[in-house]
């Protein structure tokens, strides 16, 4: 409530007949009169403000300012000015002060807070101020920066996250992501980042492998595989939903797949044929006399046979698919006859590389390789 300041009004005695119109003239003083920087021009017949003041009905309160002070006097020519106290209630950056004051607009306000020209003011900083006063919000200006589309800038801004995005001219996409959310205030360092996130529909040709099937051939030797009709791929197109973040693919989903070049089966055949097994009753081979070793990788043999790494089958360089080689061991005198089926091996001092099965049985796998002798038997 209003605590109002008494004041007197002065007492003035006029007497009718003649000379009373002179009389009224000589006791009147014209002031002019200010509130709240409205003026006026007002004739009293009062000597002190207080008395100019009460005769206009204009009460003082406590939060108030008059100039001169109520007691003083007036004269003719005499300037009264009337502020009225008002209260402000101003939130700057979550913390709230409330003052009396005699500004009238919210611009002057804010200078008796120190708010400067960067701050964001909830209301228009020409904005009049009532007697019964005003609350509004402030955001100082904070320095933040923003990292988007690959680089980091600094920025100065006020307010919330969004406000220092449109400051540093960034705009959003629909479904690209902010930290902190965009409602955040902020404060000063905050840094804001912007991942730009979008959805796209791509196509993709997919292979679709060939099946196998396979027939018994007893011409063929036992545990040979060989390819009758080569298998081909199909194709299938594929349509997938990829989420992009930044420029990088981060998920993908496939929707839907059609089939569009059918896959041919391949047809192998595999041999029946029993091999000649390893006996050590085989009479030593003659004639020639080099280095043997053993291998067990590779998908296939030189003449197109699926690779049997424990079949009775050798590699040489020249010899006729099919030849029959006997192979000795020279260091323990054991014999073996292989099949050539494949080429190498490619090492100098060797002539013949021998699949593990038929190795094993002539030496142990440990040794790597032997010097063995060797002829043609079929």
């Amino acid at each position: 409530m209003r605590k109002l300041i008494p004041i007197v009004t002065a007492g003035v005695l006029l007497v009718g007949g003649v000379g009373a119109y002179g009389a009224d003239q000589a006791l009147t003083s014209t002031v002019v009169l200010s509130v709240d920087g409205q003026q006026s021009s007002l004739r009293t017949y009062a000597s002190s403000v207080g008395q100019a003041l009460a005769a206009k009905h204009i009460e003082v309160g406590e939060h108030d300012t008059v100039a001169p002070s109520l007691t003083s006097r007036i004269a003719d020519g005499s300037q009264i000015s009337v502020r009225y106290g008002r209260p402000v209630t101003v939130t700057i950056d979550g913390t709230q002060t409330t003052i009396w004051t005699t500004t009238t607009t919210v611009e002057e306000a804010l200078g008796l807070f120190g708010v400067d020209k960067s701050a964001v003011v909830s209301t228009s900083r020409s904005t009049t101020i009532s007697r019964e006063g005003l609350a509004f919000d402030v955001s100082s200006a904070h320095k933040v920066t923003v990292t988007a589309d690959g680089r980091t800038s600094p920025v100065t801004a006020s307010g919330t996250v969004a406000e220092a995005l449109t400051s540093a001219g960034v705009t959003l996409g629909a479904t690209d992501e902010v930290t902190p959310a965009l409602s955040t205030p902020i404060v000063e360092g905050t840094a804001i980042t912007v991942v730009r996130v979008t959805t796209r529909t791509v196509t993709k040709t997919i292979a679709v492998p060939y099946t196998t099937t396979t027939t018994k051939d007893p011409t063929l030797a036992k545990g040979t595989t060989k390819v009758k009709t080569p298998g081909v791929n199909g194709e299938a197109s594929e349509t997938w939903n990829q989420t992009v973040r930044d420029g990088q693919v981060t998920a993908e989903v496939r929707v839907s797949s059609v089939l569009t070049k059918e896959a041919q089966a391949q047809v192998s055949v595999v041999g029946t044929k029993a091999s000649a097994p390893a006996s050590p009753t085989v009479t030593p081979a003659t004639g020639n006399t080099c280095g043997a070793s053993w291998y067990a990788s590779g998908a296939r043999t030189a003449n197109g046979e699926a690779f049997n790494p424990d079949g009775i089958t050798a590699a040489h360089k020249t010899l006729p698919f099919n030849t029959m080689v006997k192979v000795t061991n020279v260091a323990n005198g054991q014999s073996i006859v292989v099949r050539i089926n494949d080429r190498g091996p490619y090492v100098t001092g060797r002539c013949l590389d021998l699949a593990r099965g038929a190795f094993s049985q002539i030496a142990s796998l440990g040794t790597g390789a032997i010097t063995v002798t060797w002829e043609i038997v079929a």
